[in-house]
């Protein structure tokens, strides 16, 4: 088989950058979007045509004074080459990606996995793969399995199914086109087809759509227990009543139609994959979960609030929102099924501060409810925390968008919420699912994680946007939004007396360009605000060495943000408020509280102030408190840098020890600013 290499990372996004540009793309936009050089830009567009020549397609137009451009008639094609991989590719793997290779190898390969599988697939000498081989088994270990070896079966996993399967469906979905070009043999890639083809079937008469990835990775794993035998060896066992109610439901039933050579265990365990992993937001799950996905909801809004200082206007809304993603999970999150979330470290980078906040919301209730998710859930969480984190706002001007993205009603919700924020004009921002998608829908553009043939207002983003897709929407839009096309088609209304008929088109192509790289400096992205350093000068740090009651200390707490002006009074007297009558205490951990309360209660601008108390002081619920933060938000935004910096401090638990012990505000200041350093190796 001839190997063909795919375009990296970031000739893809120039690419992308051309396709969706609707004109020129100067170099210097290129240059200046990524960071790198003329040079790198030009040795990059060289690699793009090389790859565009291999795939029988025309190379970019290149014009010395407007840059790069690709030709109309070719866009759909280079649409579709983008976000489809053909053939064998190279692959060089990280070591944690060889570790979580090694360990999908071990749960589906049909042959034995030695030393030297290994090292076949993943291109590393056998020193190495060696080392990766004791990563492994410490990882394993770890999560209380066990990494064992038989001269004639090779390298196995065991311990618990449950936690087996849990690290498959976590880690495969980033090696699905790997393992589907390189490693499945031809009666198991039939296998799989199959099984895919019946999943699809399933889909289909449940009316639904199901989390990109998620099927194909059922398939592999069912057509592994296809290869093994009639039932795994590792059968998941379930209680009573959880059995009873996944068989009443229609998923369970449509799984025996269609894989009856499945023990009941498997279609069981297959039934929770297909009631986890839905895309909507209609109630699909059985009635038990219903109560439990409503109270953990509501307890991970009020967790997610007191720790953000942030206040949603309507808690109903996200609430719902969060209570569907959960009832949906709620099983698979005790059954260990996890949903490998390919997006993870793209809602790392691009989302650090909300993922970090979600996630330290979730550690508050974790006990309280009794399990643990993993951070891939976590990511999920976040975006549904960020997509209700800004207000819609409303124009006159008729601009209508439309999101497609078979990625997650969380994923499609933050893409819409990012939209809103970069395109403030659009009178309509509406998500539909793939399946709804006509030619004819009344949209004037139309944002894609997947590509739509000869859909002329597209543009295909990934599900989690960068910098590339923020600004090729920008340009979309800016080329399509009304008082731009109206400003474009007054010039073109008196440039057709001088230009001559044949000349007109490119001069109006060009225009457009122009006025779109007027319009987009640069991408915009969320602001978090400054770190807390910012604002914890020794002004803003106090030493209480007398004995307080907690009441007294939350206006003491204030005293350096009123002296600066940055809250009223009235900031001070909402906080006294909530703690007296409703109770609203705030405690981060034990000994640390975080004062604050509504931006609209006397907030002028963003401050942070840290108060230590020698003698500790007793709070109405009887806990002992040395330190309090007191933070003035006045948006929902622009203070999280703020929180996550909080955070990193007091992971460690000994800061709360040690704070209190030091002597000057400018020692505390020291300190501070020593753990953030240590956070940040």
């Amino acid at each position: 088989m001839q190997m063909t290499y795919a375009l990296d990372a970031r000739c893809t996004d120039i690419l992308k950058m051309v396709v969706y540009a609707g004109g020129y793309v100067s170099v210097s936009d290129i240059t200046e979007q990524l960071g790198i050089s003329k040079r790198s830009a030009y040795y990059d567009i060289e690699k793009i045509n090389d790859w565009l020549r291999d795939n029988g397609l025309a190379e970019l137009e290149r014009d010395r004074f407007k840059g790069v451009r690709v030709d109309d008639s070719e866009a759909a094609k280079i649409q579709a080459l983008l976000f489809q991989k053909t053939g064998r590719v190279h692959r060089t793997f990280s070591p944690i990606e060889r570790e979580r290779l090694a360990i999908c190898l071990l749960m589906i390969y049909e042959k034995p996995v030695y030393v030297e599988t290994l090292m076949e697939f993943t291109d590393v000498s056998r020193n190495t793969t060696v080392s990766d081989l004791k990563d492994v088994a410490a990882f394993l270990k770890k999560n209380k399995l066990k990494l064992h070896y038989l001269i004639k079966k090779g390298y196995r996993i065991q311990g618990d199914p449950v936690k087996k399967r849990a690290l498959f469906f976590l880690y495969f979905p980033q090696f699905i086109d790997y393992f589907a070009q390189s490693l499945f043999s031809e009666k198991q890639a039939e296998i799989i087809r199959d099984i895919q083809l019946a999943l699809k079937e399933i889909e289909h008469e449940l009316h639904s759509e199901y989390v990109s990835g998620m099927l194909p990775t059922l398939a592999v794993f069912l057509a592994s227990l296809r290869m093994e035998g009639p039932c795994s060896a590792d059968e998941i066992s379930f209680s009573d009543i959880d059995m009873r109610e996944i068989m009443e439901t229609q998923e369970y039933m449509l799984v025996c139609q269609y894989f009856d050579w499945l023990c009941e265990a498997e279609q069981i365990y297959a039934a929770l994959h297909l009631l986890g992993s839905r895309t909507q937001t209609e109630p699909i799950l059985v009635e038990k979960g219903e109560k439990e996905a409503r109270e953990i909801a509501s307890m991970l809004v009020k967790s997610f609030e007191e720790i953000s200082g942030i206040r949603y206007g309507d808690q109903r809304e996200i609430t719902k929102a969060l209570a569907s993603h959960l009832k949906t999970s709620l099983y698979r999150y005790r059954y260990g099924i996890q949903l490998g979330n390919p997006m993870l470290e793209n809602i790392r980078a691009e989302y650090k501060e909300l993922f970090e906040l979600t996630k330290a919301a979730f550690l508050r209730i974790s006990d309280e409810i009794g399990f643990h998710v993993a951070d891939a859930e976590i990511a999920y969480l976040t975006l549904h925390f960020g997509a209700f984190m800004s207000p819609e706002d409303t124009v006159n001007r008729p601009y209508r968008i439309l999101i497609i993205c078979p990625n997650g009603v969380g994923t499609s919700n933050m893409i819409k919420s990012e939209v809103r924020r970069l395109v403030p004009k659009a009178t309509e921002v509406r998500n539909i699912p793939l399946s709804r998608y006509t030619a004819d829908c009344p949209y004037d553009v139309i944002i894609s994680t997947v590509p739509i043939e000869n859909e002329k207002r597209l543009i295909v983003v990934n599900p989690i946007l960068n910098d590339q897709d923020r600004v090729a929407i920008l340009r979309k839009c800016i080329n399509t939004e009304p008082s731009a096309r109206i400003q474009i088609d007054e010039v073109m209304r008196i440039a057709r007396k001088y230009i001559s008929s044949d000349k007109i088109a490119a001069f109006e192509e060009e225009i457009a360009g122009c006025f779109t790289a007027l319009k987009v400096p640069e991408a915009p992205r969320t602001d978090y605000g400054a770190g807390i350093m910012q604002y914890l000068l020794p002004s803003h740090i106090q030493i209480i060495p007398d004995k307080t009651d907690w009441k007294e200390a939350l206006v003491r707490s204030c005293r350096p943000l009123l002296l600066d002006d940055s809250i009223t009074q009235e900031y001070v007297d909402a906080i006294l408020e909530e703690q007296t009558q409703q109770h609203h205490y705030m405690f981060l951990t034990d000994g640390l509280v975080l004062a604050h309360s509504k931006s609209e209660h006397g907030v002028k601008k963003v401050d942070a102030a840290m108060t230590v108390f020698k003698e500790s002081v007793t709070w109405e619920n009887g806990k002992m408190v040395h330190i309090i933060v007191s933070i003035a938000a006045e948006d929902q935004t622009r203070h999280i840098r703020i929180l996550n910096d909080i955070l990193d401090i007091f992971s460690n638990k000994k800061s709360l020890e040690q704070i209190p012990a030091l002597g000057s505000p400018s020692e505390v200041r020291e300190y501070l600013q020593r753990r953030l350093d240590a956070a940040a190796k």
